[in-house]
């Protein structure tokens, strides 16, 4: 994947992030789930069957972002396509959805992964949904 690329699909990934999380605060009743939401994660978007471009999302008391690459510590690993990510936060696919059914390259539409701590943190997972997902 050619640098330039790289910068489109990062820029357009991160334009539906904040996008999504500025209409969510829009609504009085989202802003203490924005607030309270504490977690390190790192995306793994699905460009070609053995290729992924890393973006990670750090969000911290009501402050987001969105930056290129892997983090060392984060607390969960997703892998998804561009494509199925963009389903799942217009609302047309549900998390189980998600989780269940196949993408285009024969993996789950969702994978998750442990944190480098060890642990599932599927509250995080769920929490993320919440968050992303349009009403």
């Amino acid at each position: 994947m050619k640098q330039s690329e790289q910068d489109n699909l990062f820029t357009t990934f991160q334009q539906t992030i904040e996008s999504v999380i500025k209409e969510k605060r829009r609504n009085p009743k989202n802003e203490k789930l924005l607030n309270n939401f504490n977690a390190r994660i790192i995306i793994g978007l699905q460009i070609e069957e053995d290729y992924y471009f890393w973006v990670n999302l750090v969000a911290n008391e009501g402050t987001y972002s969105l930056g290129k690459g892997k983090l060392d510590e984060y607390d969960l690993e997703l892998r998804a396509a561009p494509l199925d990510l963009v389903f799942f936060v217009n609302g047309e696919n549900s998390v189980l959805n998600m989780i269940l059914k196949k993408n285009s390259f024969n993996y789950k539409k969702l994978r998750f992964s442990k944190g480098s701590t060890g642990k599932r943190n599927l509250g995080i997972l769920l929490k993320l949904s919440k968050i992303l997902v349009l009403d």
